[in-house]
C-alpha cells in the first residue's frame, strides 16, 4: 500500500486566486539567531493553495469545514478523470456522458492545466478552465453518491466568468434544489504527479482544523 500527496505545499510564493492576500510564512524564533527553538508566523487566507470549499463558503446556513466528521472526508471509490482543457474551457456534461460513474464518491478532473502553475502563473490564475454549473447540477441529480469534486486549476470557477463560477458553487452547495448531501469542492489540486489516474483507490482529505471557518487549506492523500 502506497500513499502519494495530491496537494501543494503552502509557501510564500504560492499562487492564490486574484484578490487574495499572498501567503506569508515568517520566521519568529530561530535557533540560528540564538533562540532555543524554531517557530513561525503563518498569515494566509483560508482559500490559499490546495483547499477545500464547504457549503458555508457561499451559504450563511451552510455547513462549515470544521463541522465535517472524518468519515465524511474519506472517499473509497474515487475517479480521477483525464479531461484535457485549454484556456477558459469548461468541463461539461458531454465530457462525462460515456463515463461509468455509478458507485463513484469523489470525482477529480485532470485538465492538464496544472502544468502552468509554475511555468506561467498569470495564465494559471487568469485563464483557467472550470466546471460548468449545469454539470455540477447534473452530478447532484444523477449521481448523489458523489460527495467530492476537484480540479487541477486555481478554482472550479473560471476567472473570466465570475457569474458562471458563482452558479457552479451554488449548485454544489444548495441542498433544497438538489436534495442529498452537498458537494465539497477541492481546488488547486496537484494531479501532475499521477502517471496513471486509475491507480488511485482511496482519497483522504485532511483540512486544517479550524472552528467557525467556511473552508480551509488541506492535504489530499491518495492511496495507489
Amino acid at each position: 500500500m502506497t500513499y502519494i500527496t495530491l496537494s501543494y505545499h503552502l509557501e510564500n510564493d504560492s499562487p492564490v486566486h486574484k484578490g487574495l492576500v499572498q501567503p506569508q510564512i515568517l520566521p519568529k524564533s530561530q535557533i540560528t539567531d540564538g533562540e532555543y527553538y524554531n517557530s513561525y508566523l503563518i498569515h494566509v487566507e483560508n482559500h490559499s493553495g490546495t483547499h477545500v470549499d464547504a457549503p458555508g463558503h457561499f451559504l450563511n446556513e451552510g455547513k462549515k469545514i470544521g463541522d465535517y466528521y472524518p468519515e465524511e472526508l474519506i472517499y473509497h471509490n474515487p475517479l480521477i478523470l483525464d479531461c484535457p482543457k485549454m484556456d477558459n474551457e469548461l468541463v461539461t456534461i458531454p465530457d462525462l456522458e460515456n463515463i461509468e460513474l455509478s458507485g463513484v464518491d469523489c470525482l477529480f478532473f485532470k485538465t492538464g492545466f496544472g502544468k502552468y502553475r509554475a511555468s506561467n502563473r498569470e495564465r494559471y490564475l487568469t485563464q483557467n478552465p472550470g466546471v460548468s454549473p449545469e454539470l455540477v447540477g447534473w452530478i447532484r441529480k444523477e449521481y448523489p453518491k458523489i460527495r467530492g469534486l476537484g480540479i487541477d486549476a486555481i478554482s472550479l470557477s473560471r476567472f473570466q466568468n465570475v457569474k458562471s463560477g458563482i452558479e457552479a458553487h451554488l449548485n454544489a452547495f444548495n441542498k433544497e434544489e438538489y436534495g442529498g448531501p452537498p458537494l465539497l469542492l477541492i481546488e488547486d489540486l496537484n494531479l501532475t504527479v499521477l502517471e496513471n489516474p486509475h491507480q488511485v483507490k482511496k482519497i483522504i482529505l485532511v483540512p486544517w482544523q479550524l472552528k467557525e471557518v467556511d473552508s480551509a487549506p488541506c492535504t489530499v492523500l491518495a492511496r495507489i
